[in-house]
């Protein structure tokens, strides 16, 4: 003997099956694209900036008056803001997932152009990466804050 389903099973199956793949995607949509590429521009900097390599730390850099124009700049500037953190507390701006692919469709640039990572430790510790032309990120400034 064979068991076979109730043939008005399959329309409610279904149903609910499209109902828990449209919310999946809508809670995908909405969720926060977090900017891995900044993000790991922004902990090199400092880990280079923390262990003394100034030269390294200033290859990552766009190389401006806000972080100095030469290795040496950069020291300088570094005795000023930098101090010792421990973890990553957070990325802003907020884009979502969903935004992201509204950008990608209208043919817009989908990386944001700035992106602020925040460090905690010691002190506050905020890391300003800026998008380039060639499609890389670079540090345009960072400094401690107060909270």
């Amino acid at each position: 003997m064979q068991f076979q389903f109730p043939r008005k099973w399959p329309l409610p199956a279904f149903a609910g099956a499209l109902l828990l793949l449209i919310g999946c995607g809508v809670i995908w949509l909405k969720a926060e694209h977090e900017p891995m590429a900044a993000r790991q521009v922004a902990e090199e900097f400092l880990v280079k900036l923390q262990a003394g390599d100034f030269r390294g730390a200033h290859e990552l850099t766009l190389k401006n008056t806000l972080v100095g124009k030469t290795a040496q700049d950069l020291a300088r500037v570094s005795q000023r803001q930098l101090c010792k953190v421990t973890r990553l507390a957070s990325t802003s701006p907020f884009q979502s997932n969903g935004n992201r692919m509204r950008r990608r469709a209208l043919g817009m640039e989908v990386e944001m152009p700035e992106v602020r990572v925040e460090f905690e430790g010691a002190c506050l510790l905020g890391v300003t990466v800026r998008h380039t032309a060639s499609g890389s990120w670079k540090v345009f400034n960072f400094a401690s804050h107060a909270g």
